[in-house]
């Protein structure tokens, strides 16, 4: 059972006329600890080692461990070190690094388009204007054979850019279109882009002829891709990669 201090604890301390709140308090605390020690028969705890400073705080204090009470060192902007010789030197302060600072420490650097499919695109085709849609895990909405199709949300995607605004007119008035996509394979194929509204999302789909792209490159559930979009003799083309 917790005893509570009284007057008669405290008969035998001496009041220093410079201590302030946060000296009271350690002393409150101190004199605690020797009631507690002497009501269980166990030696005194060590008395309170401290050094005043020109705050006015107390430096260096720490109890009896046997109660489980221990104060560390704190209050930073005060701790002083030992120089050797007996006095105290404040600690470097390490500056403050903003979380901007922190977040641009390792940049992600840009996708790339893989240098076969550029060298494909850019030198043998004469594709222009390289474009990277979408980067996405595959789904088993994605490999379905009943569906048919590879969904392209627009929450997704990087820029709606790689369409001009008559072809992002055609989609809206719901006239699909004929597009070249060059598989991860690097093998043409005409697939037809359309766009789709459900409820509050909208989403690009390539259809009709995905079915044969997915099982020719073995695309499975959890493969990661990327789908590029470029253009050759001003028409709209993509190039799907599996990473």
């Amino acid at each position: 059972m917790m005893e509570l201090l009284s007057r008669d604890d405290f008969k035998d301390t001496k009041v220093d006329p410079n201590w302030g709140p946060f000296d009271y308090l350690l002393h409150v605390v101190h004199v605690d600890q020797q009631k507690f020690q002497k009501s269980h028969n166990a030696p005194p705890p060590p008395q309170i080692l401290c050094k005043q400073d020109h705050t006015g705080f107390k430096l260096r204090f720490k109890f009896n461990n046997s109660v489980g009470l221990k104060r560390k060192r704190n209050l930073k902007a005060v701790e002083e070190e030992d120089d050797g010789d007996g006095d105290r030197v404040a600690p470097k302060l390490k500056p403050k690094r903003s979380k901007k600072q922190e977040k641009s420490v390792c940049p992600i650097p840009p996708p790339d388009l893989p240098p076969k499919f550029r060298q494909l695109i850019v030198e043998e085709m004469g594709g222009r204007g390289l474009v990277l849609v979408i980067q996405k895990t595959i789904f088993f909405s994605d490999i379905n054979p009943t569906a048919s199709r590879f969904s392209i949300p627009f929450s997704q995607v990087k820029t709606h850019d790689f369409l001009n605004e008559a072809e992002a007119k055609e989609l809206d008035d719901k006239n699909p279109m004929q597009v070249l996509l060059l598989d991860p394979s690097m093998k043409g194929t005409s697939i037809t882009l359309n766009k789709w509204v459900m409820g509050s999302s909208s989403l690009y789909v390539l259809t009709n002829t995905w079915n044969p792209i997915v099982k020719n490159n073995q695309l499975k559930k959890g493969d990661t891709v990327q789908l590029w979009s470029f253009r050759m003799n001003s028409l709209p083309c993509f190039a799907l990669i599996k990473l």
